[in-house]
């Protein structure tokens, strides 16, 4: 495991381009990273999370998936103690003094900073979590910074979000009922949605193209840190990306052009092909 200086992690953010009063969204795999000089690997999430903070500033504002996918078969929900299930970071966030939560079961998001309320508004059900007025388009209005952490863009489920606000047709929303306990204790039941591909896998993902398309032009910025790399790009221009590869072929985001389209309806997923 490579060892870090922990200015070499300040160093590093700086090279991204993040600043003060910054909204940073961050997807993470510490352990891809490397350990800190002399410092217990219990400590990286604190660790880099003020190395983070001193670059952004008391203005700044970061955000964290903290995303769980029991919900679909347990069907209750409390966000006061439900884990997350993506890293040891966004776990660590989760349970930090003055971080509040959005009101999703499977996709809420933690925030910390002055805006992090108004962003999360984690006393509103979000039913939709893709929807035009869900968290994730927020930071996008916001034009929050992505950042990535010893990862990639494949796991940015804002890219989801992206689609969604382009109404593409390969993804559909399914809703998935049940009782959801916000962090204020608040039981609010309903259909919380996904804006999913079909179950059966007939097509899947693949942001091998937008990443390409991302670097060559200089909109995503890729620094090395430890044995890992960081990328970091503005969610406006990765939202004028998105547009622009799904308006020069609609499934440019997908490893290969699905058959059928699919929505739901009386409890299934129907099939209707593209022909």
């Amino acid at each position: 495991m490579k060892l870090i200086e922990k200015s070499d992690i300040e160093t590093a953010y700086h090279q991204l381009g993040l600043s003060s009063e910054e909204f940073v969204v961050l997807h993470s795999s510490l352990l891809k990273t490397g350990i800190i000089n002399k410092e217990p690997v219990a400590n990286l999430p604190a660790s880099f999370f003020s190395a983070l903070t001193n670059v952004i500033g008391a203005k700044g504002n970061v955000f964290m998936p903290a995303f769980d996918y029991s919900f679909p078969a347990s069907r209750e929900v409390d966000l006061r103690s439900q884990p997350t299930c993506v890293g040891v970071w966004p776990e660590w966030f989760r349970k930090q003094a003055d971080v509040v939560r959005s009101a999703h079961p499977m996709f809420s998001y933690c925030g910390y900073g002055p805006k992090a309320v108004d962003i999360c508004q984690p006393e509103v059900a979000e039913f939709d979590s893709f929807a035009k007025n869900s968290t994730m388009a927020r930071l996008i209005e916001n034009d929050a910074m992505l950042v990535l952490q010893g990862t990639h863009i494949g796991v940015a489920t804002v890219v989801v979000q992206c689609e969604a606000m382009l109404d593409v047709k390969y993804r559909f929303l399914k809703p998935f009922h049940g009782d959801l306990v916000l962090t204020n204790g608040q039981r609010v039941t309903g259909n919380y949605y996904h804006f999913c591909f079909p179950f059966n896998n007939e097509y899947r993902e693949n942001y091998s193209l937008l990443e390409q398309r991302l670097l060559s032009s200089n909109k995503m910025t890729k620094v090395s840190l430890g044995a890992g790399v960081i990328y970091a790009v503005k969610l406006k221009e990765l939202f004028t990306e998105v547009k622009t590869l799904i308006t020069e072929n609609p499934f440019a985001l997908l490893a290969h052009t699905p058959q059928n389209y699919y929505h739901f309806e009386n409890g299934q997923e129907i099939a209707t092909p593209l022909s």
